[in-house]
């Protein structure tokens, strides 16, 4: 266990190489787009009001293991930094118990972002004084955390669903990482999970998967609304729209394409679990690669190619990852593709044990995406 400000360091130390690569990256991208760097790259006060002060010391640490600046680090999570208007989702699946091949639960997510290059992958735990061991994908130097298991087998994750605009009063709040993180930190159990989030003021749009190891549910979160729980009884699945919640009217031919997108991936999800009787971690991984739509954004395993465009090196929307979370009575396992799942390996890591350190510091990602 350790101090903010330490595991920052520490972890600022080793993603480095990844977290200024990702920096000048954005930079680049401004300078291309022709956006002020300034305009972009600088941390909105607003967003912070809901942020944890432990979070705000661990970037403190970052900075300083990376050689960075608290206010780049910082705006590259709370800023409105440019990879942040191209929103994109991901695709998910949920196994309880009694469908499992050794009772285990079991839970998948690949995680899928517009801007492909701005958000190199590296596997790692938090251990803060005071609070739950987690494990969890991450990009590398950013303390929002999308995804993760603690040690005591409380799975928290999302995918992204449409945002629109709200009334602002109606939408202040904690934004879907800080939820996630929090709920991962300070909950031991999907019952406490929810009870925190029927206490909290939030400003998210995600489904929200929740489990421990006798209960799954899917939270629909929509900023100015109650929050929605499917009660999760056999295999689901989600993309990146709501089944309960209204979804906003598409405004142009990009949201109709991204509307299209989520409800094939989605399609594709429940076939697929129609077509298992008993689940296995590598039934997942079969899932986490399907290519029945592409590769392309209608498939599962996300990586369509832009031609032509200067652009080309970061732009699209793709797989980053892949994470598979199974809670049984004993131990509790997590299994890691960095970058596409289809031309990478899983690693096996159970809870507790040490991560290797080409996954820990962006190494992996950068086999397929090219070096720092």
């Amino acid at each position: 266990m350790t101090s903010p400000f330490n595991q920052g360091f520490e972890r600022g130390v080793r993603e480095a190489g990844a977290l200024r690569y990702r920096l000048n990256l954005v930079k680049n991208l401004l300078e291309i787009l022709e956006l002020k760097v300034e305009d972009y790259l600088k941390v909105n006060d607003a967003k912070l009001k809901y942020v944890p002060q432990r979070f705000l010391e661990e970037a403190e640490g970052i900075a300083k293991g990376s050689g960075l600046s608290v206010s780049e680090v910082l705006a590259l999570d709370f800023g409105l930094s440019v990879d942040k208007l191209f929103m994109d989702g991901c695709t998910a699946f949920a196994i309880p118990n009694g469908f499992t091949l050794d009772g285990s639960v079991m839970l998948m997510k690949n995680r899928d972002l517009g801007f492909r290059r701005l958000h190199p992958q590296v596997l790692s735990y938090s251990k803060l004084d005071g609070y739950n061991r987690f494990i969890g994908v991450v990009t590398a130097g950013s303390v929002c955390w999308y995804q993760g298991v603690n040690e005591h087998g409380l799975v928290a994750f999302n995918t992204a669903t449409p945002q629109q605009i709200i009334d602002p009063t109606s939408a202040q709040g904690m934004s879907i990482p800080v939820i996630i993180r929090r709920i991962l930190e300070e909950c031991s159990s999907v019952d406490e999970a929810l009870k925190f989030i029927s206490g909290s003021q939030f400003n998210a749009f995600s489904n929200l998967f929740l489990s421990d190891r006798e209960r799954i549910v899917i939270v629909e979160l929509k900023a100015g609304f109650a929050p929605y729980i499917w009660e999760v009884k056999e295999p689901d699945c989600r993309s990146n729209h709501y089944l309960f919640h209204v979804n906003p009217d598409v405004q142009d031919e990009l949201e109709l394409l991204v509307r299209q997108q989520t409800l094939v991936r989605y399609t594709r999800g429940r076939m697929l679990l129609k077509g298992v009787e008993k689940f296995s971690v590598e039934t997942l991984m079969g899932f986490s690669r399907d290519h029945f739509h592409g590769p392309s954004p209608y498939s599962i395993c996300r990586h369509p190619p832009i031609v032509g465009s200067p652009l080309t090196a970061l732009l699209s929307s793709t797989t980053l990852s892949s994470q598979i979370f199974k809670v049984g009575a004993g131990e509790i396992e997590v299994y890691t593709a960095i970058g596409y799942p289809c031309q990478s390996e899983f690693i096996h890591t159970v809870f507790g044990e040490s991560i290797p350190i080409e996954a820990a510091d962006g190494r992996l990602w950068f086999k397929q995406y090219g070096g720092v």
